[in-house]
């Protein structure tokens, strides 16, 4: 016969694996991006208004990152591409495409400051390439800058995402079409950004001492 008290610690012992189960399958991080976007009176891009947002999986149509080309003869990243949001009709579009390319300068996408930047599907050699398009508005020619603070690439990034790129984050200046008008912006990507939601204590013990009820109100109607 399973008296009280054992019932009591098998209920327990069940509670602190279910506990441990909820915080390895919590414990999985979310990728997440964010952008924000100043955009002067006259820039084509972002229509002389400001922006500021967040993306995840879950509030997006499309969230990926993509090492779109390599330099070489160990296939270094060289240039990058973000894909994020989702397309409306109206305001609330977020969807945006950013590249970020050193490809034309012959060299690796690494932290640092790159001037004379051209539209990177076109950039010519000796120019960095940048191309940030909003809301389904992208510019024909551009020149602008950028500035890489953080880049990181990594198998398990690869692995869990399916892109090896980790983090990044830079900021930029974009003119369209050669006006004076800017848009300004910065943006930063982590693959694993999304603080892990792991139950609270006082939710798990609350958890807890209900399973614990429930098995001594079973040993009394036994």
């Amino acid at each position: 016969m399973v008296t009280t008290s054992k019932r009591a610690a098998i209920v327990v012992s069940s509670v602190a694996c279910a506990c441990a189960l909820l915080a390895t399958e919590d414990a999985r991080a979310i990728p997440i991006a964010h952008l924000t976007l100043d955009s002067q009176p006259g820039d084509f891009i972002g229509q002389g208004l400001d922006f500021d947002i967040t993306y995840i999986p879950t509030n997006s149509d499309f969230f990926s990152s993509e090492v779109r080309r390599t330099i070489g003869p160990d296939d270094e990243p060289a240039e990058l591409l973000f894909l994020l949001g989702t397309v409306t009709e109206g305001p609330d579009n977020t969807f945006a495409l950013l590249f970020f390319g050193t490809d034309a300068l012959g060299i690796p996408i690494q932290p640092g400051f790159y001037p004379d930047a051209e539209r990177a599907d076109f950039a010519s050699p000796g120019h960095p390439g940048l191309d940030v398009s909003f809301q389904n508005r992208g510019c024909n020619r551009l020149t602008g800058s950028f500035t890489v603070h953080d880049v990181v690439f990594s198998d398990e990034a690869e692995a869990a995402t399916g892109s090896s790129v980790e983090t990044f984050s830079a900021t930029f200046e974009q003119h369209c079409e050669g006006a004076a008008a800017a848009l300004f912006g910065s943006f930063s990507y982590d693959a694993f950004g999304e603080p892990p939601q792991i139950p609270e204590p006082g939710t798990l013990g609350l958890l807890g001492v209900g399973l614990l009820g429930l098995g001594l109100t079973r040993r009394k109607a036994n």
